[in-house]
């Protein structure tokens, strides 16, 4: 077993990470969790659970999910999750592969309030200088992804009614440009969800906007499922 997945590593994230002594119980409550979820044939999908911090998931089970309305940039745990206990979820993927397996998965569980959206990237026209933090430049930072365009991805939200969904997960390519599109299809009183936040130029744009128009309802880095770094996850309510 690699020495990332052992307690020792955890505890060194659990020292770096905390905010204070509360919140490394908190960490350190889920150490169990962590190191459970190394089991063999365990990750988000077999578990059907969204793959984003322990902190994130707990908040997430104790809201009122049933018939809420849901849009995933990026899905797979969470799909599952969101449709297990009775959401409407829509969900675009970018990519094939995994979109026909997230597909055939949905279908084999038998949920029937999803839909799902596959919008491949394109190639930028010009030369541009464009830069992945930038909203407008729709770009993702991935390796090897610079040269291709996120603009219809992140838009698939677009055809739905302004203030439309309850929740909203950002897990997909193109964070920044995803969260500019989806601000105006939230709900007063929704959530917005964004994974990874560790990295700030996720949210970097947004700082007026979230000051103005949201409560942080969770903004936390801490141990995450089936990998053994911790995440930051942020969750935002529109107010």
């Amino acid at each position: 077993m690699s020495w990332k997945k052992t307690v020792p590593f955890f505890a060194w994230q659990s020292l770096l990470y905390a905010r204070s002594i509360s919140h490394f119980r908190q960490i350190w409550r889920c150490r169990l969790r962590w190191s459970q979820s190394f089991g063999p044939g365990r990750n988000s999908v077999s578990d059907e659970l969204p793959w984003l911090n322990f902190a994130a998931i707990d908040f997430l089970q104790r809201q009122p999910l049933a018939n809420s309305k849901i849009f995933e940039f990026g899905g797979g745990g969470s799909t599952l999750f969101f449709c297990k206990h009775g959401a409407k979820v829509s969900t675009v993927e970018d990519h094939a592969e995994w979109f026909k397996i997230l597909t055939d998965t949905v279908a084999s569980k038998g949920y029937q309030e999803w839909k799902g959206f596959f919008v491949q990237p394109e190639p930028f026209i010009g030369n541009k200088q464009r830069l992945p933090e930038n909203p407008e430049d729709f770009m993702s930072a991935g390796a090897g992804l610079g040269h291709l365009s996120y603009e219809q991805y992140a838009r698939s939200i677009d055809p739905f009614p302004e203030a439309y969904f309850d929740i909203i997960l950002v897990d997909g390519r193109a964070r920044p440009s995803c969260i500019q599109q989806a601000i105006p299809h939230l709900k007063t009183g929704g959530l917005l969800i964004v994974d990874n936040t560790e990295r700030p130029y996720y949210l970097m744009h947004f700082k007026a906007v979230i000051e103005e128009k949201f409560s942080v309802e969770l903004e936390k880095r801490g141990p995450i499922g089936y990998s053994p770094d911790f995440t930051g996850t942020t969750i935002l309510r529109k107010n």
